[in-house]
């Protein structure tokens, strides 16, 4: 039993680095989009807007296909849902470097490999999440979470060295085969975490099964007696008198199931906390995504070479690496809640926007990066963590991973055509980094309104009208919908 305890504790960090690998994988090349960008761009003589979105509806998608996904993961493993993404993913690639004209790549990058990257890095992060629901998610989420930062600081030189002296064509061609060969045989050690029944000695299942076998041949005895004396009497009205009822039980409970879960649903979308969370994660990653697409163009702007861009953005994950890290080592023995370091990480990311208007050089721009890098780790290394806290306990690991997703998908999205729109009508990148910086400073208010509430409704002011929503509930059971208060 101890040996079996103890292989299991050790393959929770197997399910880590895992994870770790398929993030590497999938969102390495994802995050390096800007350099993609510039040869793209000057390929097909797109305008910023369009060419950015292209990145924005992959990494969007990365994100909004999750309701699909957690369909998917009733009918399918996680593991299968892993590597079906993973194929999908890199088919994506693929067939992207035979596109003739950019709007094809809008099919085959935009659709294919966002679709593809979401099933991978949906199931792997909720299995993730599953195996250490009981504690240490914040570790090892961050643990995890490098593999994206990792990611893009190794792809960022890879993919500027293969797109010098291949073209950008060749290039996505050996990323999708090398990702395909890595990824598929880095899923396969996914697994579902083990139930208490898995663990249990033989002996003891063996033990159960047989008083389980013998209280069902107890009761199947009582049945045959009460049949028996059920055929002396009233033989002709059994089928009407006891089907029936049967058959309105059945109905009435396969209603009320339905009714419960829409009624649940119907809950979560009164809920202030989850519109408050949702619009949160939708502006940080409407502001942070700048960096994974219009960065690189925002440096050719500076009129910097691209092995400088490259050094720069390398800079930038960096600096997101020495951020997770050092949130790895904290584990949970942070005093106090994941969620303001997420405020924090975005209310000071205005900051370095701000200097990024007047710098011009390289030397300025490179601490400015490493700033920035370490400052986002805040919010992508513990947002998962910071939902979880809220949440799990109320929604479970799936709906969490949703709440997570897909707000800042939609801020993904919007990213690229906001920033793009604004360096078409201006001719710089000025506008948009204010612009940027104050959605920053919005999306702190709005994660920070969240434990403020809490904080009231749990003081005297608000007692008695908690202690009113609790007697409403009583008179309410679940399976009928009420007005939920805010």
């Amino acid at each position: 039993m101890a040996i079996i305890q103890t292989c299991l504790r050790r393959w929770h960090w197997v399910i880590t680095l895992a994870t770790f690998t398929l993030y590497f994988l999938v969102l390495g090349p994802m995050f390096n989009f800007s350099i993609l960008y510039l040869s793209l761009q000057g390929e097909f003589e797109s305008a910023a807007a369009i060419t950015g979105w292209l990145g924005s509806l992959s990494a969007a998608l990365a994100r909004l296909f999750s309701p699909v996904t957690v369909l998917l993961e009733q009918r399918l493993s996680k593991r299968a849902v892993t590597l079906i993404g993973l194929v999908l993913y890199c088919t994506g690639l693929l067939t992207t470097s035979f596109v003739p004209a950019l709007g094809y790549a809008f099919i085959t990058y935009g659709v294919l490999s966002g679709v593809g990257a979401n099933l991978t890095l949906h199931s792997s992060l909720q299995l993730l999440l599953e195996w250490f629901a009981k504690g240490n998610f914040a570790r090892a989420s961050a643990i995890a979470l490098l593999g994206s930062t990792g990611g893009l600081l190794t792809f960022s030189p890879l993919l500027t060295v293969l797109i010098t002296n291949y073209g950008w064509r060749n290039a996505l061609r050996v990323l999708s085969g090398g990702i395909f060969v890595v990824g598929v045989a880095d899923g396969l050690l996914l697994t579902d975490p083990p139930t208490t029944e898995n663990i249990l000695p033989r002996q003891s299942r063996s033990e159960d099964t047989e008083q389980n076998e013998h209280d069902m041949q107890n009761v199947r005895e009582r049945d045959r007696e009460w049949e028996r004396a059920d055929e002396s009497c009233e033989q002709e009205n059994q089928g009407k008198e006891r089907i029936e009822p049967l058959d309105d039980a059945i109905v009435s409970h396969e209603g009320s199931n339905t009714k419960h879960d829409w009624c649940e649903v119907w809950r979560m979308m009164q809920s202030l906390e989850l519109w408050l969370w949702s619009v949160a994660n939708f502006l940080t990653f409407l502001g942070w995504t700048f960096f994974d697409i219009n960065f690189a163009s925002y440096m050719d702007g500076l009129n910097l070479h691209s092995n400088q861009i490259s050094y720069v953005i390398m800079g930038f994950a960096g600096g997101e690496i020495g951020g997770k890290l050092l949130i790895a080592l904290l584990g949970g023995r942070l005093p106090f809640k994941y969620l303001y370091v997420v405020v924090s990480s975005c209310l000071l990311a205005a900051v370095p926007l701000g200097l990024m208007t007047i710098v011009k050089t390289f030397a300025a721009i490179m601490p400015i990066a490493i700033a920035s890098g370490f400052l986002r780790s805040g919010a992508y290394g513990v947002l998962y963590a910071a939902g979880a806290e809220l949440f799990l306990e109320k929604y479970g690991p799936s709906t969490v991973m949703v709440l997570t997703l897909v707000p800042p998908g939609f801020g993904i999205l919007v990213s690229a055509p906001l920033s793009g729109s604004l360096f078409d009508v201006t001719g710089s990148y000025f506008a948009s980094l204010l612009v940027i910086a104050a959605i920053f400073v919005c999306a702190s208010a709005a994660f920070l309104f969240i434990p403020v509430r809490r904080k009231i409704r749990s003081g005297g002011s608000c007692y008695s009208s908690a202690s009113r929503d609790q007697q409403h509930e009583l008179q309410y059971p679940e399976g009928q919908c009420n007005q939920v208060t805010m």
